[in-house]
């Protein structure tokens, strides 16, 4: 079973110079057989970049490519290549040499990172063998057609004891006799012998190493590998199928510390870079394995934090990168000299404040900023001097105790929230959303408690939900004008091409692999450059295997074969027929019927009713729409048309004979378009009961089922997200990312949009792949009360600990000021009524029976003070003037003041501390009540 959730991104601010950069370190560089002049780099931000030389300079293109770290990348042919990545997909990359356009899809996925890619070969027809690796412990072997569609093959289990056996390195070799065509590395430091063609493990050499494996190179016939504890070993392949291995070590080294990249293809002469940020040119002459020639051409660097990856160009410069930065680095190895193009900066962690709507990051320069989560905006970038991380969110966090409507996570190098079925389970005092610029003229009430998740989602997506009402209207309205020609008759539903298109049935597995795909970068895309597009299907893409995989084109992209601006998604198209003949009598006999039950289906139009009983749900007659769809179509699309034949085919009784004996199996709810289809088939059915002879003249659209709560706010987004759709699967040690789009900031310029905006391909795709739940919110946004769990308190009077006195001085005291208000009943003392020595008036009490309360944890502090107040035996001169109770009362809590606008549930949690019933104490307000 897959379980979705759906993640925004917030694109923090680049400088334009550092705009088509890594702002993760590089992990590979490689340099294009087929395009000479074409270099590129995969890096942790999920990104590839292209690097092409134009009269001595060099341009560069970004491309998003994948949700996690690239951590290896090759070449196949033609400007094709292939990334695996931590985002457990493997993906081909395709770019256009003329230009800077360029493709992405997804060919298959692993169960855990992707570590290794290898490229097996090429056969007559054209298609392409390769082999990936991972940490789930299991090679998998590929075909890569030349359209782009891919099949698994085989897959090749590495599992060992104690769950041992992942996979690290990868590589292939082609020497002929061999049993075997590909070597692996483990975390055992085991060398892994596997054929692609038998798709079986052929043998190993147990031990090669006494740690893991981290990189294998191949020399020729020879066979280099590296480990984690700085030893280099050098193998003779042919040997190593043989007596487990035993005679095909050449020769062993101790490097001074992990080597981490190799490049070069012969022993003569090749560059190591190590984990010391190092670059050695070594050569070692055959038989003289002992003495190695070392060169130092990079000395270490222990800042650099270690070399992940170098290329030599055919002049001799050295393209390298490290783990410490972003940042490309070019040596000149005849001067010296190194330039270095600067990477961008990317967040390295992040704190979800106690207040749930800011989030506290630090980038890798070190520098600490505060965001709002719910506007999509950057509020402050801290100094230096402010303090660190630490200190900073413990200076912004709050007493409020707020349940999670989200979490909060770095991914690429940006911060992402996710939000699950959940993100409704959070509401905040209007004092909290003072400060946001509402764009929908509501007016906030501070004192009423509005839904946080909801606020944040339908503000980012306020566009799309405007355009879904307009299409929800549209159908509506073309249900009425397209009555059917014979009268009586059930209606023609209105044809929508861009669900019918969904329904072609190799949409199955192309619709939830739009990961991060770009068609072109052209400047006529409104989305920036280095953010991935929306996809929409190709007709032209075929239908493959099971454990194939094909990626869309993007939205914001030309299209291949297929205008953008010739879109006819939205016009509602009449479809064909099959016209019934019916008989006079027949005809009289079906509008008796219909009237008949006029009352039960007129009720169904009530607006009153509408919001509640449409929910998307199997209720009813609703029952035989949803029998006859393949429940086994796991991404389906429902063409409205059939679901109405089927409807149609109920009068013969035959399906409600079945579901009386056999129940219905439950139908698969899984992405918003599935609610979409169900509304319209209500839709439907719903104009079908009432047409009428009588009623055919008069006949009005369905009242929408798509309810919207009038009273929360909109708030304003200041930047576009990036928006993604994660699926769980069984068996898997993480989410995957499924679909992803870049969702610009809404427009506010009209009040209702067309379905022919200009965020159309954007909104179509959010319809095919947001999950369910996440439509059913948007299309059902009703205000629902919350059921908050109590708490028990008790309210005493505050007694100061310090002014007690001995009780013969106060008996006495007492004695003496009654003794003098005998003598002068009708006079002042106007010494004892100065400013500094007038003491306040005692509060009025409280009757036992009013003091231990039960009240939600929401509830705050100034509304007790109000109740404290309404249960005085007398008024006091305050009351009398009706002046708030928070201007002059005040509560404790252990001797600790309490903010009027804290939660009863804060205050347990930030003051109490401790089981039991919470005590609280009232008084006075004094000229120093912040110092208790």
């Amino acid at each position: 079973m897959s379980k979705y959730t759906v993640s925004y991104g917030l694109i923090p601010p680049r400088s334009a110079n550092i705009h088509e950069s890594h702002i993760l370190p590089i992990t590979k560089i490689i340099h294009s057989r087929s395009i000479p002049d074409l270099l590129l780099t995969c890096g942790r931000d999920g990104t590839v970049i292209r690097h092409t030389q134009n009269n001595g300079e060099w341009r560069r293109v970004r491309m998003q490519t994948n949700s996690d770290w690239v951590s290896d990348m090759v070449e196949l042919d033609d400007g094709r290549f292939v990334t695996v990545s931590h985002d457990f997909f493997l993906c081909l990359l395709t770019v256009n040499p003329e230009n800077d356009d360029w493709t992405s899809r997804m060919l298959g996925y692993h169960d855990d990172y992707v570590k290794c890619v290898a490229a097996v070969g090429k056969n007559v027809a054209g298609d392409w063998e390769l082999a990936t690796c991972g940490l789930d412990m299991k090679a998998k072997i590929w075909k890569v057609r030349q359209d782009g569609t891919s099949i698994l093959t085989h897959t090749i289990d590495n599992t060992q004891p104690e769950e041992t056996g992942s996979l690290y390195a990868l590589i292939s070799v082609s020497i002929d006799g061999l049993p075997f065509n590909l070597v692996a590395g483990d975390n055992n430091g085991n060398l892994v012998l596997m054929s692609s063609k038998t798709g079986e493990k052929v043998g190993q050499v147990k031990s090669a190493h006494k740690t893991n494996i981290k990189l294998l190179h191949l020399m020729g016939t020879r066979l280099m590998s590296t480990s984690s504890d700085g030893m280099i070993s050098l193998w003779e392949v042919a040997k190593l199928g043989m007596n487990e291995g035993a005679d095909a070590l050449i020769h062993s080294w101790k490097w001074a510390s992990p080597v981490w990249c190799i490049q070069g293809t012969s022993l003569e002469q090749f560059l190591l870079g190590d984990s010391r940020g190092a670059i050695t040119r070594v050569s070692i002459t055959e038989g003289a394995w002992e003495s190695p020639r070392l060169t130092a051409v990079l000395p270490p660097d222990q800042d650099s934090k270690g070399l992940l990856a170098m290329l030599e160009l055919d002049n001799g410069d050295i393209w390298y990168s490290s783990s410490g930065d972003s940042s490309l680095h070019t040596l000149n190895t005849e001067s010296g000299e190194v330039v270095t193009l600067e990477g961008g900066d990317a967040l390295l962690k992040s704190s979800l404040l106690t207040n749930r709507r800011h989030v506290i990051t630090q980038n890798t320069k070190g520098v600490v900023q505060r965001w709002d989560i719910v506007s999509c905006e950057l509020l402050d970038t801290f100094d230096d001097t402010m303090g660190n991380f630490d200190d900073l969110v413990n200076q912004h966090n709050t007493k409020e105790t707020l349940a999670h409507w989200c979490s909060v996570s770095i991914k690429t190098g940006k911060l992402f929230i996710k939000i699950s079925p959940k993100f409704v389970n959070t509401e905040v005092y209007g004092s909290a959303l003072e400060h946001y610029k509402i764009i929908n003229d509501i007016k906030v009430e501070i004192d009423e408690r509005y839904n946080v998740g909801r606020i944040a989602v339908n503000s980012i997506l306020n566009e799309f939900i405007e355009w879904t009402i307009a299409r929800d209207e549209s159908f509506r309205k073309d249900l009425v004008a397209k009555k059917s020609s014979v009268p009586g008759s059930p209606s023609q539903a209105p044809a929508d091409t861009t669900s019918s298109e969904l329904n072609r049935p190799g949409l199955k597995d192309k619709r939830k692999l739009s990961l991060f795909t770009k068609l072109s970068k052209g400047r006529q895309s409104p989305s920036p450059a280095s953010l991935p597009s929306t996809p929409v299907p190709e007709d032209s893409l075929p239908l493959v295997a099971e454990d194939s995989f094909i990626l869309p084109p993007p939205a914001s992209s030309h299209l291949d074969g297929q205008s953008t601006k010739g879109s006819k998604s939205d016009v509602f198209q009449t479809p064909v027929l099959e016209r019934r003949s019916l008989s006079t009598g027949s005809l009289i006999a079906q509008r008796l019927k219909l009237l008949s039950t006029a009352n039960n289906t007129n009720s169904g139009s009530n607006p009153s009713e509408v919001d509640d009983s449409g929910t998307g749900e199997e209720k009813g007659p609703q029952k035989s729409f949803h029998a006859a769809i393949d429940a086994d179509e796991e991404v389906s699309k429902p063409n409205f048309f059939m679901h109405h034949e089927v409807a149609n085919s109920d009068s013969s009784g035959t399906v409600k004979n079945s579901e009386s004996s056999n129940p219905e199996p439950t139908k698969k709810q899984k992405f918003m378009c599935d609610l979409v289809a169900e509304l319209r088939n209500e839709y439907i059915k719903e104009f079908d009961a009432n047409a009428s002879s009588f009623k055919i003249l008069g006949r009005k659209p369905p009242y929408s089922k798509i309810t919207r709560e009038d009273e929360s706010p909109i708030i304003e987004i200041k930047a576009g997200v990036l928006l993604l759709v994660n699926c769980w699967k069984e068996g898997l040690s993480g989410d995957t990312v499924c679909f992803s789009t870049y969702v610009p900031p809404p427009r506010y310029d009209t009040p209702l949009l067309s379905s022919k905006g200009t965020n159309q391909q954007v909104f179509e795709s959010l319809e095919r792949n947001l999950p369910y739940w996440m439509g059913k919110a948007l299309i059902k946004d009703e205000k629902t009360a919350k059921n908050y769990p109590k708490l028990t308190f008790i309210l005493e009077p505050w007694h100061d600990p310090d002014s007690a006195e001995d009780s013969t001085t106060t008996l006495n005291s007492e004695h003496s000021q009654h003794t003098h208000h005998h003598h002068l009943p009708f006079h002042r003392n106007k010494h004892s009524e100065r400013d500094g020595d007038r003491k306040p008036k005692p509060l009025p009490k409280v009757a036992e029976a009013y003091t231990k309360l039960h009240a939600p944890t929401v509830v705050k502090v100034k509304k007790i003070l109000n109740y404290v107040v309404d249960r005085f035996d007398s008024k006091t001169p305050e009351m009398r003037s009706r002046t708030p109770a928070s201007e002059w009362l005040e509560l404790l809590c252990k001797n600790q003041l309490l903010d009027n606008e804290m939660a009863l549930g804060s205050v347990k949690t930030s003051y109490w501390k401790s089981q039991g019933d919470i005590v609280m104490q009232y008084r006075r307000k004094t000229t120093s009540s912040s110092e208790v």
